[in-house]
């Protein structure tokens, strides 16, 4: 008796590789933004024009702009500003507050300070999320590391704090947005 195998097809053959990629490609890009967090800025940045003293300026919305602004979005109240950290020069420029930028566990917010050469030298937080004992205890431990390092290289190109990645991704948004839209 002779026994016949037959080869399997070039679909069959392939079909594994092809599966084992996708499920790779997967794993790597949910290592990579777990659960796909998306920052979104309420009332983004319209123009700012340069105030002729150093004034509080809030960041107005253009016409043309949309937002963004997640299903999944939480309000919290807004909760007693995190102290300050200035740095080092005159903070006599303008203060801007920035957009909100919410993300999944809530809102965050920040004001920044320049100084009249247009340095940024304080970061407050003026809103962030704090409705558990969990996301208090980051935030309160995390938000400062973000302002001082922020003023240190004057920029929103901060390290993330372990275990402070959402709050992170909204810090960073939401410091852009300022940044990106101050006068020069």
């Amino acid at each position: 008796m002779v026994v016949v195998t037959k080869k399997p097809t070039l679909g069959r053959q392939i079909f594994p590789a092809v599966a084992l990629t996708v499920v790779g490609v997967g794993f790597i890009s949910q290592l990579d933004n777990p659960g796909g967090d998306v920052v979104a800025l309420e009332g983004a940045i319209g123009t700012l024009a340069p105030p002729a003293s150093a004034t509080t300026s809030t960041l107005v919305p253009s016409a043309a702009t949309s937002v963004v602004v997640p299903s999944e979005v939480t309000t919290t109240l807004a909760p007693s500003p995190l102290s300050t950290v200035e740095g080092t020069g005159n903070c006599d420029g303008d203060v801007v507050t920035g957009p909100t930028a919410v993300f999944k566990w809530g809102d965050l917010q920040l004001q920044a300070t320049f100084t009249q050469k247009n340095v940024l030298c304080n970061v407050t937080v003026v809103k962030y999320p704090n409705e558990d004992d969990k996301s208090l205890s980051i935030n309160q431990s995390a938000l400062p590391v973000y302002n001082q390092e922020a003023i240190e290289i004057g920029s929103a190109q901060i390290a993330v704090v372990s275990g402070a990645t959402d709050s992170w991704r909204a810090y960073t948004a939401g410091l852009q947005a300022i940044l990106d839209a101050r006068p020069e």
